[in-house]
């Protein structure tokens, strides 16, 4: 009996040794894939269950979406999410894509307005997401960078109440965040509106400078998808699975 006492102990310590706790840079609310107020969101509950899984705790710092990049190249945080080549980051330290966003263009039906690609937004007001002139390609930054009435917001809450209130003509934002966000509001206020699907499907990853971590957690995120717990959660938060609907190996796209 004492035996098995200490063989416990032993076995204790030794998981408390090599458990960590894992400081993850986190953009404030996308909903539903990061819902910082409830501490939840696709996203989170991924990372949150593959470190879990690694015999890691995950401690969410959230900050303003385009400050990722730049608190993981300053040091001392262990992983930002929602990162890809276009964030100036060290492509080294990305992991496997582990989310997919598909952005478009939104407009209120009663517009009437012909958006067929990206040219098609000259003269019309635009709002997008933080970043967007970043790392939704050179044709979209070279078109909309210097227009007067182009803008972009962290809080797409406020950005998809702007498109629908109809002070701004355009919202370009991910498909299921707007969404999700648009059938929050009162029905009155859910006018109806037209997708333009000017942007192919983006994949994103975790940014990890270390690389044995990296490893673990690609490992574990393949596991993942392989026995189903992915898309379990896929199916939980709404949100479509853009894997089955890739290439093989769908390219590292700007948002």
């Amino acid at each position: 009996m004492h035996y098995i006492v200490v063989l416990f102990f032993i076995l204790f310590c030794s998981h408390a040794a090599f458990a960590k706790q894992i400081e993850v840079v986190v953009g404030w609310t996308k909903p539903p894939y990061v819902i910082s107020e409830e501490d939840s969101g696709f996203e989170l509950e991924l990372v949150r269950a593959i470190l879990l899984e690694m015999g890691h705790d995950m401690s969410p710092i959230y900050v303003p979406f385009g400050r990722t990049a730049s608190m993981l190249k300053k040091g001392g945080m262990d992983m930002g999410l929602t990162l890809n080549p276009g964030h100036e980051i060290d492509p080294a330290m990305l992991t496997d894509a582990y989310v997919y966003y598909q952005n478009v263009a939104v407009s209120r039906t009663d517009r009437n307005f012909e958006i067929n690609e990206i040219q098609d937004l000259v003269g019309h007001s635009v709002i997008a997401f933080q970043t967007a002139i970043s790392v939704l390609g050179e044709e979209f930054k070279n078109t909309l960078a210097h227009q007067k009435n182009y803008m972009e917001l962290a809080q797409q809450d406020r950005q998809v109440s702007l498109l629908l209130l109809g002070s701004v003509d355009v919202a370009v934002l991910d498909r299921n965040i707007f969404q999700y966000v648009k059938h929050q509001l009162p029905v009155e206020k859910q006018h109806n509106t037209t997708i333009h699907e000017l942007f192919p499907v983006s994949s994103y990853s975790a940014a990890i400078p270390d690389d044995q971590l990296r490893r673990q957690f690609n490992k574990v995120l393949a596991q993942f998808i392989k026995d189903g717990r992915y898309q379990s959660l896929l199916d939980e938060f709404g949100l479509f699975n853009f894997i089955e609907a890739l290439p093989s190996e769908p390219a590292q796209n700007p948002n």
